[in-house]
């Protein structure tokens, strides 16, 4: 309970204060709140999740040398944790969000694609970052440090029409962009995403998953002795 009132306080904190300092900043934009909404609850996963994992399999030193459990489990379960936290704090903010201006339709039931996928790229750079701090304790200290940067150089706050044409590039090479992309053209535009959008975010998905196995494959049988 504790986990999912955090949950949806954190985002709902960021959306008061973005109310009060940005609302008035693009008043050609519709919903603005409903915007920074939706971008809101799917940065919170993913900076939860993340953090919270980055120290999973460090952190259960006890149970590793004591049990056999295959690691991949504690990444796992905090992604598994989160993931029904979001899903709780959808159904919170589905309710709030008609007041700024939702349109409920059967098109908001691809979100459950797009979350899946933002989920499966969560939990590929979970095992990436859990296995190297087995052995490097600051990736953890690292991490909490770049996510800053990543929350302002994602379109959340700010439409991504106000990026100039020379940094666009900056943005669109953080993958978290498309997957609050693609949740926001669900929530915020109501619209079923284009399969190009689909596809990029499919790609990206599976390629950080793939790459989180392999890391976390060749480090995994090291991780008692490092403990």
């Amino acid at each position: 309970m504790v986990g999912f009132f955090w949950g949806f306080i954190k985002p709902l904190i960021y959306l008061l204060i973005f109310m009060v300092m940005f609302s008035q900043s693009f008043p050609s934009m519709d919903h603005y709140i409903l915007f920074v909404t939706s971008g809101l609850i799917l940065w919170f996963f993913f900076s939860n999740v993340t953090s919270q994992s980055v120290g999973s399999v460090a952190g259960s030193a006890g149970l590793l040398k004591s049990l056999n459990i295959p690691a991949y489990f504690f990444p796992l379960s905090e992604m598994i944790s989160e993931l029904f936290n979001l899903l709780l704090t959808i159904i919170v903010f589905l309710v709030l969000m008609n007041w700024f201006g939702i349109v409920y339709s059967y098109k908001l039931l691809f979100a459950i694609p797009a979350l899946l996928l933002f989920a499966i790229f969560a939990y590929g750079l979970n095992l990436l970052l859990s296995s190297i701090n087995v052995f490097f304790r600051d990736v953890g200290i690292l991490w909490g440090t770049i996510q800053p940067a990543l929350f302002y150089l994602t379109p959340i706050a700010y439409p991504e029409t106000m990026i100039p044409e020379k940094y666009k590039l900056v943005i669109k090479s953080n993958p978290i962009y498309y997957f609050i992309k693609l949740g926001r053209t669900i929530f915020h535009e109501n619209v079923v995403p284009p399969m190009h959008a689909w596809n990029v975010c499919i790609f990206i998905a599976f390629t950080m998953l793939i790459i989180g196995l392999v890391v976390f494959n060749r480090l995994k049988n090291q991780f008692i002795s490092a403990i």
